[in-house]
């Protein structure tokens, strides 16, 4: 039987998307690439907007300074963040199984955010283009994307809520509220990203 492509089925059917890797290895290598490329977006992506108004201003140095520092948090989710959640999914009836709940940061953070991040990207070179061209359609077309980011973001975390909850076999509301503790915690990391970019750049 063909096996489904990843990158594609866990915006389909997470569920059994975790199933199915669960039962199989990732490769560290190139898991350590996905989580550096997924930290560099988000970096991007929580990229103060003094630092993308520099950017549309042709100086790109912070931009590029937070997006480096970002690529370093990857790692720390990978190993740091799936240690705790898998550790703290156990208080909570979990099977406190830290190499599943590494599965869920790949397959069901790292591979569509990813793919978020890039769009975000894209939706970020269209708004420098509309800064300069000043066109109705090209304003449109920002708009559009950002709702569209936006609720495929919303998706995201219930892809990763669902992978979360069948990795450490447990319902979906302990499961939630696992995931609602960390992502404070995320958030907090990708904002002292953000300061130390600022202060490395003065």
């Amino acid at each position: 039987m063909k096996q489904t492509n990843p990158w594609l089925a866990i915006w389909v059917a997470p569920r059994q998307t975790m199933k199915d890797t669960l039962k199989s290895d990732i490769h560290k290598q190139a898991t350590l690439i996905l989580s550096i490329i997924f930290g560099g977006l988000t970096g991007f992506w929580f990229s103060r907007s003094e630092t993308l108004l520099l950017a549309s201003t042709g100086n790109f140095l912070p931009l590029i300074v937070t997006i480096l520092i970002g690529a370093f948090t990857g790692p720390i989710l990978y190993y740091g963040f799936s240690f705790a959640f898998g550790h703290v999914g156990g208080w909570y009836g979990g099977n406190g199984n830290i190499k599943a709940t590494r599965k869920v940061f790949v397959y069901a953070l790292f591979m569509p955010g990813i793919f978020v991040g890039l769009l975000n990207l894209i939706l970020f070179g269209l708004a420098l283009l509309t800064l300069q061209a000043q066109t109705p359609i090209l304003r449109t077309i920002v708009s559009f994307g950002s709702v569209m980011i936006d609720l495929t973001v919303v998706w995201v975390f219930g892809i990763f809520l669902i992978a979360y909850s069948e990795a450490q076999k447990i319902g979906m509301m302990k499961a939630l509220l696992v995931i609602i503790a960390m992502i404070g915690c995320l958030a907090g990391l990708y904002i002292v990203v953000d300061l130390l970019a600022h202060l490395l750049i003065g």
